[in-house]
Order: structure tokens, then C-alpha cells, then sequence
């Protein structure tokens, strides 16, 4: 059974990804920050990661880039639902959902995911990168 960890500092995403992910037979653990999932990586380790990208502390960028570094086979998803989704007219300070993405993918992301997304979509992708092992 292969094991997920869901880094996302929203309860209930972690809580409906959770349940949704053990239903479908998954062995899953929880972590509310990304220094909380870098422990729990060196502690119990995972075969894929789901972190969000807009949190406190360590954001999810920095925690997939130190999950590759490091545990080079672990697959990574990374999900974000902040920032500014669509153009805008230049404003210094903002950062978009689909920069966010981006930087998921340069720092080692497999695959990343808007939010909201659906079971379906979720299910796929997890099997999906699983399967590529």
C-alpha cells in the first residue's frame, strides 16, 4: 500500500483529502505546516507528497524543493487556490496561482493542481505518478 502525506495548512482540505485518499486505499498522514511534513518525511517517509503552496512558515515551494533534494524518488503534487488567478496589469507585488505553479514545477514538482479540483481528478493523478514507479 503506498503511502501519501498531505502538507496543506487548511483542516479541511487535509481532512476531505485525507478521507478521500484512504477510501481509495491509500495509507495517509497529515502535516499542518511544511517544517511539520519535513519531519514527518525523515520520521515515516512517503511515496508521494501533496502540499499546498500558500502557507505559513515554509511555504510549499521550499517544502517540495527540500523533499527532492532529498528523497529523490518521492513523487510531489503540489495544489494552490491563492494568489490571482487570471492576468492583471503589472502590479509589483502580486503573484498569481499560475507563477506559484510554476515554481512548483522548478523545484521538483510532478505534477502541480489548481484548486478547487475534484475527487476524480485527484484519484487520477495519484495513480498516475504511483503507477510511473
Amino acid at each position: 500500500m503506498a503511502k501519501i502525506l498531505i502538507v496543506d495548512d487548511e483542516e479541511h482540505v487535509r481532512a476531505s483529502l485525507k478521507q478521500v485518499l484512504e477510501r481509495a486505499g491509500y495509507e495517509v498522514a497529515v502535516a499542518a505546516t511544511g517544517n511539520e511534513g519535513l519531519d514527518l518525511m525523515k520520521r515515516e517517509g512517503a511515496d508521494l507528497v501533496i502540499t499546498d503552496v500558500i502557507m505559513p512558515g515554509i511555504d510549499g515551494i521550499t517544502t517540495a524543493r527540500k523533499i527532492r533534494e532529498k528523497y529523490r524518488d518521492t513523487r510531489i503534487v503540489v495544489i494552490s487556490g491563492g494568489g490571482k488567478t487570471a492576468p492583471d496589469p503589472y502590479e509589483p507585488d502580486a503573484i498569481s496561482t499560475r507563477s506559484y505553479l510554476a515554481s512548483a514545477s522548478s523545484a521538483g514538482a510532478d505534477r502541480a493542481l489548481t484548486k478547487p479540483f475534484d475527487r476524480e481528478e485527484i484519484l487520477r493523478v495519484v495513480s498516475e505518478l504511483l503507477e510511473e514507479d
